[in-house]
């Protein structure tokens, strides 16, 4: 695989993330409106503030923002439900837009024992499409796997979505600690390898969702990059999620898909 760097970002929750980005002119993804209230009006001007802070920071051309995630189901039967997501997305795209964000990452909001597999693919269907009827024709939505097990009803939720702007972000860790371990991540990248546009990368034991280094864990990501390259876009991207982004990015260095 060619080197990374046009093409790593590195998540702000993570530990010295953004003095990673500056020291090796990596690029950044902002995590400061993972939580709904963050998005209040009266909160709006503070989280503006920091972002660009952030940015300025560590210097980085390129930014993604993850959209919150604390109850919002977009396929929730209760239709006030899927308003308050729908508002609490909004104003994350409005933040999106102020600090040049080209992409935006959010969570599928599956419940499983809640929703009918069949039930989630269709209605997340129907809310990420009217979610971005009037968004930039250049500007992206990665829709994240957090609970699901399997790789077949995010593939299925694609199939009905007529909108090339919205894709996948396939979280690695997401996908052994939810599918214990049951389906290979190889599958999971050449099952939705169409679909992804962006990856979350982080490693865990199969038994929780540690956010561990990409050395630290049973997943293999010599294997997953490989996959990546053999069944998703060339420009695919790629966010360190680890709780600590220096050993992620050493490991990358020391493994040759970061270069001197």
């Amino acid at each position: 695989m060619k080197d990374l760097r046009n093409r790593l970002f590195i998540a702000t929750f993570s530990g010295g993330a953004l003095e990673a980005i500056k020291e090796n002119k990596l690029n950044i993804e902002i995590n400061h409106t993972c939580i709904s209230e963050a998005l209040d009006d009266e909160n709006r001007s503070n989280i503006l503030g920091e972002i660009h802070s952030d940015i300025l920071k560590c210097e980085a051309e390129r930014v993604l923002i993850h959209g919150p995630f604390t109850e919002i189901i977009p396929a929730a039967i209760d239709y006030k439900a899927r308003e308050f997501a729908m508002e609490r997305l909004e104003q994350c795209y409005q933040v999106a837009a102020a600090v040049g964000a080209e992409a935006m990452i959010v969570h599928t909001g599956y419940i499983p024992f809640m929703y009918f597999k069949e039930w989630q693919a269709e209605k997340s269907a129907v809310f990420w499409q009217k979610f971005m009827k009037d968004k930039p024709s250049d500007f992206r939505l990665y829709v994240e796997n957090v609970l699901e097990d399997e790789p077949y009803m995010m593939a299925d939720m694609m199939k009905q979505i007529k909108d090339s702007r919205i894709g996948i972000c396939l979280d690695t860790g997401h996908a052994l600690a939810a599918g214990h371990s049951t389906v290979p991540i190889e599958t999971w990248i050449e099952i939705l390898g169409p679909y992804i546009g962006h990856f979350h990368i982080h490693n865990n034991r199969g038994d929780g969702d540690t956010h561990s280094p990409l050395g630290e864990g049973i997943l293999d990501f010599h294997s997953i990059f490989a996959a990546a390259e053999t069944y998703c876009n060339p420009e695919v991207t790629f966010t360190v999620e680890s709780r600590d982004a220096v050993p992620s990015v050493n490991w990358l260095f020391d493994e040759g898909y970061l270069k001197k």
